[in-house]
């Protein structure tokens, strides 16, 4: 389940009045060699990532009926039947919306999708097989520029995860809590001290 939760989170993408200062934040200096570094160096490079994603109590918390109602015309895709057969045949986008499709990593059945309105890319809202909304990611930043940063909860408006994207090649992964999941390095997914746990044949 876990993995699934990554994967989920990884593949695809405002409240920003509230964080404008995140408009022009930036991490330089990126190592790619991930596996090579020191634990030093990986250690000083996931607490200056974490100093964004975290510091200050920067995390929006949300009341579950805040949060729905915040997202109250999204809870039920009105084109689920639409978008749910155009994602599961491999549509990229539909008419004013891009698509996204989800299988589970053992079965390989279509499970849920991804809606990204073009006129609002900052959000992302995924809806399981009856259009019933699951998850809602929040990205802020210069994006589609790089770097940036998004964060994902769930309908009941706890948070699931955030990311912080490097590049197209380079994402940090933190739990809810903050914790450290791992480092997304083209195919691969790395712990904390450099040891591959996890690929991916696509991103």
């Amino acid at each position: 389940m876990k993995k699934l939760l990554v994967f989920i989170f990884v593949i695809f993408f405002t409240h920003l009045a509230a964080f404008a200062d995140y408009e022009d934040f930036y991490y330089g200096n990126i190592e790619y060699n991930w596996d090579t570094l020191t634990q030093t160096e990986r250690d000083s490079s996931i607490a200056q990532i974490y100093s964004i994603l975290f510091g200050n109590d920067c995390v929006i918390k949300y009341q579950k009926k805040d949060f729905k109602q915040k997202y109250a015309d999204y809870l039920k895709d009105k084109q689920v039947k639409e978008h749910y057969y155009a994602a599961a045949a491999g549509r990229k986008e539909l008419g004013n919306v891009n698509l996204s499709a989800f299988y589970h990593p053992k079965f390989n059945t279509f499970y849920m999708y991804g809606i990204q309105y073009k006129d609002n890319l900052k959000q992302n809202f995924y809806y399981d097989a009856l259009g019933h909304l699951q998850y809602v990611d929040q990205i802020y930043g210069q994006y589609p520029d790089y770097p940036y940063f998004s964060r994902q909860y769930r309908v009941n408006g706890t948070l699931s995860g955030s990311i912080y994207f490097v590049s197209k090649d380079c994402q940090y992964v933190f739990s809810p809590k903050g914790e450290f999941k791992g480092l997304w390095l083209n195919n691969n997914f790395y712990d904390k001290k450099g040891k591959i746990i996890m690929t991916r044949t696509n991103y």
